[in-house]
C-alpha cells in the first residue's frame, strides 16, 4: 500500500491524529522529515489496533495493549526492531497522548505505566583534528582544477569567475559541470564542519541567510528556532566564489535572496541523498571510520571546540540544542586529555 495514502487514511479515520500532525507542522514547526517519522510510528500503532484489537479507540487503550504492540515490533519476523527504534516509536506515542491530555481528549495516558528497555549510549563518531584539517584544506579546491586537467589560463578563469568554462562546446561545459559539482561538495563539507549545522539546515540555507559584512549565517533549526553562527573569512570567500559560479547557470533566477544557496549545476536545490553521497565520498578520503555521514562533521565540530576549551553553553547555542544534556555527550574526549595530563604531571602515574 502507498505509504502516504496509508498515513492519510489513518488521519481520516482518527481526526485527533490529523490534528496532532497539524500541530507538529504549524505550531511546533517540525521539519517534514520529523512529522513523517511521527506519521509512520503512529500509523503503525493504529494499524496494529485494527489488526489485533478490532480498531480499539485511542481513548480505551491501556498499558497492556501497548506492551503487546512492543512485543510484536520486537518479534516481527520480517522487520524486527532494536531498542533504539522502539524508544522512538514509544516516544511518538507519548507525544500523541500528551497532546490528547492537553486538549482533554483523554483522561489519562496509558504510557505512564510503560517501562522501556535500556539502550546503550554510543559515543558519537568524529574525525581527528588532522583529518578534519585535511578534509577542508584550501588545496582541495585547487586540486579540483588540477584533476580536471585545466590549463593555467582556464583555471585562472574559474577562480576569477569568468566564463572561460561556460562556452558552447560540449567538452568545456562538461568540465564546468564536474567542477561545479565538486565545488558544491567542498562548500558543503566546509559549512557542515566549520558551522556545525545539520544536513537539513545545510540544504535549506538561503542566500539571504548569508551576512558577509557581519561574517555570520542565520540557520533555521529544529522547531523553527533561529540561531546565528559566525563564519571565517575563508568561508565567506568560498561562498562568494560559489555564488559567482552560480551566475553561469542559465536556468537560475539570479539575485533571488529567497533561493537556496546550494544547488546542482541546473540550479535545482540539493536533496538528502545527494548531500549524503557527496559528503561521505570526501570523508572516506581522510578517515577509516566505519560510520560515515554528514552528521559526523557536526560531531567533529562540537568535539574539537570543546577539546580546545570552548564553553559548553556556547557550544550548545552554536549547535542549536534545546538542553545542555544533549551537548554534554561531546565532552567524551576530554577524559582522554585528562588522562594525558595525569600521566605527564602526577607523581603516582
Amino acid at each position: 500500500m502507498d505509504q502516504q495514502a496509508t498515513h492519510e487514511g489513518a488521519a481520516a479515520r482518527i481526526p485527533a491524529l490529523g490534528q496532532f500532525l497539524d500541530y507538529l507542522r504549524f505550531e511546533k514547526r517540525y521539519s517534514v522529515h520529523t512529522v513523517l517519522a511521527y506519521q509512520i510510528d503512529l500509523n503503525q500503532f493504529f494499524d496494529y489496533l485494527v489488526t489485533h484489537y478490532d480498531g480499539l479507540e485511542f481513548e480505551k487503550v491501556k498499558a497492556p495493549v501497548i506492551r503487546s504492540w512492543m512485543v510484536a515490533l520486537k518479534n516481527d519476523k520480517t522487520h524486527p526492531i532494536g531498542n533504539k527504534s522502539l524508544h522512538r516509536k514509544i516516544s511518538s506515542l507519548k507525544s500523541f497522548y500528551k497532546y490528547l491530555l492537553r486538549n482533554q481528549l483523554v483522561d489519562s495516558s496509558p504510557l505512564t505505566a510503560i517501562t522501556l528497555p535500556k539502550i546503550s549510549k554510543r559515543l558519537p563518531s568524529f574525525l581527528k583534528e588532522n583529518e578534519a584539517a585535511a578534509l577542508i584544506h584550501p588545496g582541495r579546491i585547487e586540486g579540483l582544477l588540477e584533476t580536471e586537467q585545466f590549463s593555467a589560463k582556464a583555471a585562472a578563469g574559474i577562480l576569477q569567475g569568468s566564463d572561460a568554462l561556460a562556452g558552447p562546446d560540449g567538452q568545456s561545459t562538461q568540465i564546468w559541470k564536474k567542477y561545479f559539482h565538486d565545488l558544491t561538495a567542498y562548500l558543503s563539507i566546509c559549512l557542515l564542519y566549520e558551522c556545525g549545522i545539520r544536513r537539513s539546515e545545510l540544504i535549506s540555507l538561503k542566500q539571504k541567510d548569508i551576512d558577509k559584512s557581519l561574517k555570520q549565517i542565520k540557520v533555521l533549526g529544529k522547531g523553527g528556532k533561529e540561531r546565528l553562527i559566525p563564519v571565517a573569512d575563508s568561508l565567506v570567500a568560498l561562498i562568494s566564489q560559489y555564488q559567482q559560479e552560480k551566475t553561469k547557470i542559465p536556468e537560475l533566477t539570479q539575485n533571488n535572496p529567497d533561493s537556496v544557496l546550494l544547488t546542482d549545476h541546473k540550479g535545482k536545490p540539493l536533496y538528502d541523498k545527494k548531500v549524503y553521497h557527496m559528503v561521505c565520498t570526501l570523508v572516506a578520503e581522510v578517515t577509516d571510520l566505519k560510520k560515515k555521514s554528514p552528521h559526523i562533521l557536526r560531531h567533529s565540530f562540537a568535539t574539537h571546540l570543546l577539546n580546545a576549551g570552548a564553553d559548553l553553553s556556547a557550544v550548545k547555542e552554536l549547535l542549536g540544542h534545546a538542553s545542555l544534556a544533549a551537548t554534554q555527550v561531546y565532552t567524551h574526549t576530554n577524559i582522554e586529555k585528562l588522562k594525558e595530563v595525569y600521566k605527564k604531571a602526577h607523581p603516582k602515574s
